[in-house]
């Protein structure tokens, strides 16, 4: 019997998503989620990277795709303001709806990028989705391309959605906090926060001891950057540290 537009092959997506969960490293992570994710919705070439949280790339993974293409776009093309396709896009979390887009390059105006990069690799039509961390920034990126069928059906789609949704879940537990944990004991360090230190300074803290830059931090709490420094600095004196560096040494030092 031929199968309805949109069945959803369910024992397939839960196979996938309990394969990729048995991965307890990022990086592993990510290297499953390419490798596997051709079995629900097919493609040619794939590509992942894991990001830091501003945003550089610290580790990719490929899938077909000869290294020279990648290192191509991570010199150059990943720098260039004049494109959209980048790393610094704006690309925002939107909970219960995860983040997946398709590009058919047909329907995108000429340019550089398309010429150089696309049209040489003869790809079609690209899939992108992103999982994000517990604060909602982009941690890792996968591209899907095809080079022969110009769109990813309606079906695929749904079905990477669904994927997708379950892996942004999954992804975000390498970001938890062992202190977030019911029942772990608190630190002498976090007893000391707490008591000198108020909620939205907390925070800041714990951004920045994520590796974030104060740029970063006023994006991530939706505050101007000079509130931001501002912060940083009541901070700074009420821990009596000088420099992000000692207040790295404060903090996680005794954790």
């Amino acid at each position: 019997m031929a199968r309805k537009k949109h069945d959803i092959p369910w024992q397939q997506i839960y196979d996938f998503v309990y394969s990729c969960g048995q991965v307890h490293d990022p990086y592993q992570f990510m290297v499953t989620v390419l490798d596997e994710i051709g079995e629900l919705v097919p493609y040619n070439q794939g590509v992942a990277w894991t990001l830091d949280e501003n945003r550089n790339v610290v580790a990719q993974h490929l899938v077909n795709m000869k290294p020279r293409w990648a290192n191509m776009y991570l010199a150059y093309y990943s720098q260039l303001q004049t494109t959209s396709h980048t790393f610094q896009d704006s690309v925002n979390e939107s909970f219960g709806m995860p983040y997946v887009q398709q590009i058919s390059w047909d329907s995108i105006p000429d340019s550089e990028f398309k010429y150089n990069y696309i049209m040489a690799r003869g790809v079609k039509c690209s899939l992108t989705f992103v999982l994000f961390d517990l604060n909602s920034l982009p941690r890792a990126v996968f591209s899907l391309d095809r080079m022969i069928t110009s769109r990813f059906s309606d079906e695929k789609m749904e079905v990477l959605r669904f994927a997708v949704a379950q892996l942004g879940n999954l992804y975000k537990n390498f970001f938890t906090k062992p202190e977030d944990i019911p029942g772990k004991r608190r630190s002498n360090t976090d007893n000391m926060l707490s008591t000198l230190l108020t909620t939205r300074e907390r925070e800041v803290v714990d951004l920045m001891c994520q590796g974030l830059s104060p740029a970063h931090v006023a994006s991530t709490l939706h505050m101007s950057r000079s509130t931001a420094y501002k912060h940083i600095a009541h901070i700074y004196k009420k821990l009596h540290v000088s420099s992000k560096q000692e207040l790295l040494v404060r903090v996680l030092g005794n954790r």
